[in-house]
C-alpha cells in the first residue's frame, strides 16, 4: 500500500464514528518500517489508537530496538504484539522477542508476547498445506462451529493490500469503501458464512468438490487438514457435484455486495493490513 491509500482507509475509518482503533499487521509490518511510521502517525491525528504486530525479526541490538520503539511510541503507537512459535523460532530466534519485550516494557509500552503451542495453532495459508499434516487428526463431524472469529457479529476486520476486508483472512467481507462493504454484510445470505454459522467447516466441505474449484487453494484454516488425503472422510456431497477427483478445498473469497447490515458497528475495530 501507498501513503496515499493508507490516508484513504483512515479516512474512511474515522468517517464512521464507530470504530476505535487500527493495528499494522502483515505480513510482517516491520519490513516496511517507514510506513509504518507514517501510518501510526496518520491514525494518531485521526483520534484512532494505533497497534502493531511484529515477530522481532528486525531486532538486531538492543540500542537498535530502543530507538525504534522510542520512535514508533513518538509516532503514536499504543501496544505491540510480539508473536512467537516453535515454528518461527528457527528462523526468528526467540532471544530476538525476549530483548524485544524487555525494551517495550522499560520504554512504558503496552507489548504482549503472542505464542501459541502447536496443539492450538489455527493454521493458515501454506502453513495449512506444510504443517497441519503433521497434526494428530480428530473426526470432521466435530468441527460444528467455526471457533476463530464471531462471523455473525464481527469485532474486527483485516483490510489487504489489495482493497478487500477479511472477516478470517482469505474470508472477505467485501472491498473499499468500508461503508459499502458493511453495510452490505448480512452473515445469513453470505455465501460461505452462512455455512459456517449453521455447521461450521464441516458442513463447509462440500464446496470443496463444486464443478469449477480451482486445485490447490483452500476454505479456511480448519478444512485442509479434513481431507480425504489425510484420512479424514469428507460429508456426503449432492450427487451433481460428485465428480470423483482428489479436489482441495476453494478458498473463500467470495464477495457480498447487497442485503441488509446486521453488525453492531460500535464494536467494530478495524484492523488494516498495508504492510504487505
Amino acid at each position: 500500500m501507498t501513503l496515499d491509500q493508507i490516508d484513504d482507509f483512515l479516512e474512511q475509518v474515522a468517517a464512521l464514528k464507530t470504530v476505535t482503533g487500527v493495528c499494522g499487521e502483515g505480513g510482517e509490518s516491520f519490513t516496511q518500517y517507514n510506513l509504518l511510521v507514517q501510518f501510526l502517525r496518520r491514525a494518531t491525528a485521526l483520534g484512532l489508537t494505533a497497534g502493531a504486530l511484529t515477530n522481532a525479526s528486525w531486532v538486531a541490538s538492543r540500542p537498535q530496538a530502543e530507538g525504534r520503539i522510542a520512535e514508533l511510541m513518538a509516532a503514536g503507537l499504543t501496544n505491540l504484539g510480539v508473536s512467537t512459535d516453535q515454528y518461527h523460532q528457527k528462523s526468528v530466534p526467540v532471544e530476538r522477542v525476549d530483548l524485544l519485550l524487555a525494551v517495550c516494557q522499560e520504554a512504558g509500552l503496552s507489548a504482549a508476547r503472542m505464542e501459541t503451542p502447536p496443539d492450538g495453532v489455527m493454521f493458515r495459508g501454506r502453513a495449512a498445506e506444510r504443517l497441519a499434516p503433521q497434526m494428530p487428526t480428530r473426526p470432521a463431524e466435530e468441527l460444528a462451529s467455526c471457533p476463530h472469529e464471531q462471523l455473525g457479529a464481527p469485532s474486527r476486520v483485516h483490510l489487504d493490500r489489495y482493497g478487500f476486508l477479511h472477516l478470517c483472512q482469505g474470508l472477505t467481507l467485501g472491498r473499499l469503501p468500508i461503508a459499502d462493504a458493511v453495510g452490505g454484510y448480512d452473515p445469513e445470505s453470505h455465501p460461505i458464512v452462512r455455512l459456517l454459522l449453521n455447521g461450521g467447516p464441516y458442513c463447509a466441505m462440500p464446496l470443496c468438490r463444486r464443478p469449477g474449484v480451482r486445485d490447490g487453494t483452500r476454505i479456511c484454516g480448519c478444512v485442509p487438514s479434513l481431507l480425504p488425503r489425510q484420512g479424514v472422510s469428507a460429508p456426503p456431497l449432492p450427487r451433481s457435484s460428485r465428480a470423483g477427483r482428489d479436489v482441495r478445498p476453494v478458498r473463500a473469497t467470495a464477495i457480498l455486495r447487497s442485503g441488509r447490515s446486521r453488525l453492531p458497528l460500535s464494536s467494530w475495530n478495524f484492523a488494516p493490513l498495508p504492510m504487505v
